[in-house]
């Protein structure tokens, strides 16, 4: 088992890199299979449809991939992987990690010799993080073959959420955890189902800020926990109890600031205390289905390009939107999209530090047992299947074709044109009328499809308010708690960058290209619908959306973030300047012209 799950991982591992480096570094060049045969002169038997071939001019390298799946807008699907052997005169397999590290290697090589390219190498870093990842990958694989835990095709928010086993696809190291050690991933690692009690301090409340929206101040809802879950617990008028995450609450103990503060009695480790949490997708932020609240806290752990620590900024950004959203009519008047609001915070406050590493996020649960069914991140909906399972969109809707005995294809077309509206056009829509962006990912994109269809479309996450500061007076007039959080204010070319590849790159196209791969319905038929949809969609609007639409239809390139290059160069983009990553341009598949043998080729199925 240990071994499968190896491979699964290396596969998993490799695509993802391949599918980042083709995009952000060089796209190769695609060539017929049956004249790449004949021109190699190759006598093996090849059974992708398609060849890649990708040369590394500063290693004077060639390598050839067989591509299972030839996507118009997302995942291209890797098989074969060939390097030419200069010596023999031949192509042979090579190993998928070898490649990699050659890949690297390049990336280097280009940045030593690139002088006017002002981020600078850390291959070193990226090797370090490619092989932790895929190590980590293959330890909760593992576990879900051994468990049978895979996801069917319906299932409950902490299911949905805890099975994202291979990550991100558009990530080279989506399951990065540098900072947790084997040891702890049992307890806080989604994948792996642990539970734990959040750690508490008594803190002296002259020491304590906080805010809430809600009729309970934060403090008091902590409290008011703590007593259900533990009814001999004895409160404090003098002091406040906030809690953390043991990871947290580890490094917490190690800082000066906080032994000087205990050592002086202001504050107190009370330790494990209340009720058990989980972890979600995101690990830092803890679901019980019990409680009125999730919590999303700082944890001394990188994921993926960042170390995630919750800034002063965003504590009032939750309570700022949510004021403001609850002010303006756009969730009324669109009752199939929501944003699950972060309503209140609490933090410890220390002379000359800006976040103190006590910053707790509250996040409304709104998913409390009994209505939780049916709710899954897009990210696990267009999960790649493990071995020879059915991707969990797949698997929903051969369960609705079955059930209404239609075709895989006209139910395909009908569920996403639901999913569009709830969705996709909800988001243009706040844009354009009130100049509110969202980072809408996958992972921050939850449907409810407890029905089989998408009923309501449910965003999150307070570090992806982008405010056009066109619309600022305005904004501000409504709501003006918004003077405390300038940060959410940008000009609006960065913000269209942002919204195209967060709204189009990583929610909409994959969710296309996962319908294509797994044969409900091409790829061309829910891109052509797309695209009527937002002819439609330009006429309609008048705002900063009408504009925005109008380039996603035209422009030949497209923003796009560089999640490899951002890696290479460890950007970390919550230190960045504008929390800005590394972007980079891509074509536009909206406006795409594809030459007709290739065209056919990338939509046609083999049965």
């Amino acid at each position: 088992m240990q071994q499968i799950a190896k491979q699964i991982a290396e596969n998993a591992t490799f695509q993802a890199f391949i599918n980042c480096y083709i995009r952000e570094v060089r796209s190769g060049h695609w060539v017929k299979k049956e004249e790449w045969i004949k021109e190699q002169r190759l006598s093996a038997l090849i059974t992708e449809a398609h060849i890649l071939e990708l040369e590394l001019p500063k290693q004077n390298i060639r390598f050839a991939f067989g591509v299972e799946y030839k996507s118009l807008v997302g995942r291209q699907v890797i098989g074969t992987p060939w390097k030419y052997c200069t010596k023999q005169k031949q192509w042979l397999v090579e190993d998928k990690l070898s490649i990699l590290i050659t890949l690297i290697q390049e990336l280097h090589l280009m940045a030593k010799r690139d002088s006017s390219l002002n981020l600078s190498s850390h291959f070193d870093e990226l090797i370090l993080r490619i092989i932790e990842s895929y190590q980590t990958m293959a330890n909760y694989i593992e576990n879900s073959l051994e468990g049978d835990k895979q996801p069917g095709a319906s299932g409950t928010f902490i299911e949905a959420e805890q099975s994202l086993l291979l990550g991100h696809w558009l990530h080279p190291t989506p399951k990065s955890r540098q900072g947790m050690a084997d040891w702890q991933q049992t307890s806080f690692a989604p994948e792996l189902q642990g539970s734990f009690q959040l750690h508490y301090f008594r803190v002296d409340r002259k020491m304590v800020q906080e805010s809430s929206v809600l009729e309970k101040s934060a403090s008091d809802h902590i409290v008011q926990s703590l007593i259900t879950s533990q009814p001999n617990f004895v409160t404090s008028v003098k002091d406040c109890f906030i809690p953390v995450h043991p990871l947290q609450a580890q490094w917490l103990l190690q800082q000066q600031y906080v032994k000087k503060a205990i050592a002086e009695g202001f504050i107190k480790y009370e330790g494990a205390l209340g009720a058990f949490y989980t972890a979600t997708s995101s690990i830092r932020t803890v679901y019980n289905s019990q409680e009125e609240m999730m919590y999303k806290f700082s944890i001394p752990v990188k994921i993926t390009n960042s170390l995630r620590v919750n800034r002063t900024h965003e504590l009032k950004a939750g309570i700022a939107m949510a004021r403001l959203m609850n002010k303006i009519d756009f969730l009324q008047n669109h009752p199939t999209f929501q944003m699950i609001h972060d309503p209140a915070y609490m933090t410890v406050e220390f002379p000359n530090q800006t976040e103190s590493g006590f910053e707790v996020i509250f996040r409304s649960n709104v998913f409390p047992k009994g209505q939780d069914e049916g709710i899954c991140m897009i990210a696990t909906l267009v999960q790649e299947p493990l071995l020879e399972e059915k991707s969990k969109l797949c698997q929903l809707i051969m369960k609705i074709a079955q059930s209404e005995l239609r075709s895989l294809e006209s139910v395909s077309l009908d569920w996403f044109k639901v999913y569009w509206t709830c969705a996709i056009e909800p988001l243009l829509k706040l844009y354009d009328e009130h100049g509110i962006a969202l980072e809408a990912h996958q992972q921050n994109s939850l449907l409810n499809i407890s029905s089989g269809y998408p009923t309501t479309y449910y965003y999150r996450d307070n570090q992806g308010y982008y405010l056009s500061k066109a619309y600022k007076d305005v904004l501000l007039a409504i709501e003006p708690s918004l003077h405390e959080t300038e940060e959410l204010f940008y000009e609006d070319a960065l913000i269209q960058d942002r919204f195209t590849y967060y709204l189009f790159m990583n929610q909409l196209f994959p969710v296309i290209s996962r319908f294509g791969a797994d044969q409900l319905i091409n790829e061309n038929v829910l891109l052509k619908w797309s695209i009527e949809q937002l002819h439609l969609l330009e006429n309609e609007l008048t705002g900063f959306g009408k504009a925005f639409v109008r380039n996603i239809l035209n422009q030949e390139e497209l923003a796009f973030k560089a999640n490899l290059l951002t890696r290479f160069h460890d950007v970390d983009e919550l230190e960045a300047e504008l929390e800005q990553a590394v972007y980079t341009k891509i074509p536009n598949p909206f406006v795409r012209q594809y030459e007709e043998a290739d065209y056919a080729a990338a939509t046609a199925f083999s049965f």
